[in-house]
C-alpha cells in the first residue's frame, strides 16, 4: 500500500458537504474505499439506527465548468453564465446515486480575491436508475447517442441540460440539485425528517 493516500479533489468535497449534513449526532459516518481501485463506488455514507446499519453508495463525476460566452448571432436558447461538461459513462452497478460535480467562480472580474470561500460547487444528485435514463437519452440533434452531456446555470439553484438534449430544449434538471436530494438519501438510510421537496 502507498504510503500516501489522496483523494481527488471532487471526492473530498462531496465527502466535506456529507459530514456537514448528515450529522454523527444522527448515526451518520461517511467512508471512503481505501483501494484505487474499488468499482463503482468512490463515498460511502451510512447510518447506525437501533443496533444495524443501513449503506448507500456514491460515484462522483466531476467536470471542468466553463463560462459562458455572448452569442455571435442571434440563438434560439439562452445562454447561461457557467456550464459543465461532461463525458457519457456507463452507470456501475456498484452506486445507489451518481453525484455530478463542478467547480465554479461565481465571479469573474478581473482582480477579483481567489480564496477557498469564492469558489462554489455545482453539485447533482440522481439515483441509479434516473442516472442511467439520463445517459441513455443523452443525444445529438440527429437522434444519434451524444458522447458528452453538460449543465448549464446562472445561479447555484438552477441545472438544465444544454448538451445531450436530442430536441434542444434545455431541460430543468434543478430538483436534482443536491439541496433537493438530502431528504430523499435520509429516507434511503431509515432516516425520515418529514420533508418531501
Amino acid at each position: 500500500m502507498d504510503a500516501v493516500f489522496t483523494l481527488p479533489y471532487s471526492e473530498f468535497a462531496i465527502a466535506e458537504r456529507f459530514i456537514s449534513v448528515f450529522k454523527a449526532s444522527d448515526g451518520y459516518s461517511v467512508f471512503v474505499p481505501v483501494s484505487r481501485t474499488e468499482k463503482g463506488i468512490d463515498l460511502v455514507l451510512t447510518r447506525r439506527s437501533d443496533g444495524v446499519t443501513k449503506v448507500v453508495t456514491f460515484q462522483i463525476k466531476s467536470s471542468r465548468t466553463y463560462a459562458g460566452t455572448a452569442p455571435k448571432r442571434k440563438v434560439k436558447h439562452r445562454r447561461y453564465q457557467h456550464y459543465t461538461w461532461l463525458n457519457r459513462f456507463d452507470v456501475p452497478e456498484q452506486a445507489d446515486f451518481v453525484v455530478l460535480f463542478g467547480l465554479y467562480a461565481p465571479d469573474e472580474r478581473a482582480g477579483h480575491k481567489t480564496n477557498r470561500l469564492w469558489w462554489k460547487s455545482h453539485v447533482l444528485v440522481f439515483s441509479h436508475k434516473e442516472a442511467a435514463a439520463l445517459l441513455a437519452n443523452v443525444k445529438t440533434r440527429g437522434g444519434k447517442p451524444d458522447r458528452m452531456f453538460g449543465f448549464g446555470f446562472d445561479s447555484s439553484d438552477q441545472a438544465y441540460l444544454t448538451r445531450g438534449s436530442e430536441t434542444g430544449e434545455h431541460v430543468d434538471y434543478a430538483a436534482h440539485l443536491f439541496t433537493r436530494q438530502i431528504s430523499r438519501i435520509r429516507r434511503a438510510l431509515g432516516h425520515d425528517d418529514g420533508t418531501r421537496v
